[in-house]
């Protein structure tokens, strides 16, 4: 009896141990970005949102393309994400939030090159000024409401001092290849109704993905 408890303490206390073990090495797995100021990009098409933003900010088949970007705040309790996200608006997250919510994606983070450094800190600040507004459903740059690059673009004009601080460039809501206004975009503007915005000055997370002002992306790892 004494060596039957013996065996299963024994067997509890190694699958205790396995899972400390496991939780460690997934904790270890998650590279971070280590500066306050870093965009975190995101490409998925998990949602007929995401595949739509996909397929009219796609540049070709060799580039990236990202559908949410956001900007990461380093404090000294933990790392987090300030994103503007349709379900909820401008957000402040925990950098594992972010993850669980872009758990099916691929993730690359980027830093500024070190000329335009300087202005992370006051871009995380902007940025966190606009926590509570609502998502910018309409993708206007003249109302006070954010999409998630626009975020990002607000941020660092006002930190950079610059108008554009990040290029702006006409958005499209056509398919590429029939010169069509995407189904999806037709009903999505109509439900909101707002005219849709096509050739308007806008941004978007591929086009913020490859400014000149940042440094190579790097894949997230986790």
């Amino acid at each position: 009896m004494i060596q039957l408890l013996m065996k299963n303490i024994s067997h509890t206390f190694c699958i205790f141990a396995f899972l400390v073990v496991a939780l460690w090495l997934n904790y270890k797995c998650v590279k971070t970005p280590t500066n306050p100021g870093n965009l975190v990009f995101v490409s998925s098409q998990n949602s007929d949102f995401e595949k739509s933003i996909a397929t009219v900010t796609k540049i070709d088949d060799k580039s990236l393309n990202f559908t949410h970007v956001g900007i990461v705040n380093v404090t000294d309790t933990g790392v987090f994400v300030i994103e503007a996200v349709p379900e909820k608006g401008v957000i402040y997250s925990s950098f594992q939030e972010f993850l669980n919510e872009n758990k099916n994606a691929v993730i690359y983070t980027a830093s500024l090159k070190p000329e335009y450094q300087k202005h992370e800190r006051a871009a995380v600040k902007r940025a966190c000024s606009h926590i509570g507004k609502a998502y910018d459903f309409a993708f206007d740059f003249e109302n006070d409401l954010y999409y998630c690059s626009e975020l990002v673009y607000d941020a660092y004009s006002f930190a950079g001092g610059e108008t554009d601080f990040f290029m702006k460039e006409p958005m499209t809501f056509k398919n590429k290849e029939t010169d069509d206004t995407l189904p999806y975009w037709v009903e999505y503007f109509e439900k909101y109704k707002f005219t849709i915005p096509e050739g308007k000055p806008g941004v978007n997370p591929t086009g913020l993905s490859r400014s000149e002002k940042l440094m190579t992306l790097k894949t997230l790892k986790y």
